[in-house]
C-alpha cells in the first residue's frame, strides 16, 4: 500500500514535471498568417494556409524545418513534400500544395543550439488548421502519431 502511494506520487510528479518543462523546450509554433506581420514581404505570401516559426532556439534563422502535407484522397493516401516560404529569419509561410481531400500537415524541425528536434502535426480542413487539434511535439512525430491524425480527420469531416 505505501509503496502504491509512493509510485503514484512519483508519478504525478515525473508529468508535472514534464508540462512545466514543455514550455523551456525546442518545438514549432503554428499560427495564422497576419502572425509573421504585416510588412511587404509578409503580404506577398498570399493565401497562406498557416505560419510556422520556432521557439526555444539560440538562433531560429538557422533551423531547418521541411514539412510534409499526409493525407487520403478518394480513398487512396498520399503524402506530398511541402514547399515552406521564409518570411522572416526563422518565421514560413505555408501555402496550400495538396489537392482536395483529407489533410494534416506534419512540421518536422531542428535546432543546433541546443541541440533538438521537433515536429507538429496540423490537422486541416480545406485550406484552415484546426487549432485544438494541432499536437505540437518537442520531439520527433512517429509514423504512428501522424497516422492516428490523419484518421481522426478523416473521421471527423465524413
Amino acid at each position: 500500500m505505501k509503496t502504491t502511494r509512493i509510485l503514484l506520487a512519483l508519478a504525478i510528479l515525473s508529468a508535472s514535471t514534464a508540462m512545466a518543462m514543455a514550455g523551456t523546450m525546442f518545438r514549432l509554433e503554428i499560427g495564422l498568417p497576419i502572425a509573421a506581420g504585416t510588412d511587404t514581404k509578409v503580404k506577398a505570401v498570399k493565401n497562406a494556409v498557416l505560419v510556422v516559426r520556432p521557439v526555444v532556439c539560440d538562433d531560429v534563422a538557422s533551423v531547418k524545418i521541411t514539412g510534409t502535407a499526409e493525407g487520403m484522397v478518394k480513398g487512396a493516401r498520399q503524402s506530398v513534400a511541402v514547399k515552406l516560404i521564409p518570411v522572416t529569419p526563422g518565421v514560413y509561410a505555408v501555402q496550400r500544395q495538396w489537392p482536395e481531400g483529407h489533410w494534416v500537415l506534419h512540421l518536422a524541425g531542428t535546432c543546433l543550439s541546443p541541440k533538438a528536434s521537433a515536429s507538429t502535426i496540423v490537422p486541416l480542413v480545406g485550406t484552415e488548421f484546426i487549432r485544438d487539434k494541432t499536437q505540437v511535439l518537442v520531439e520527433p512525430a512517429t509514423r504512428a502519431q501522424i497516422e492516428a491524425a490523419l484518421k481522426d480527420v478523416v473521421r471527423s469531416q465524413s
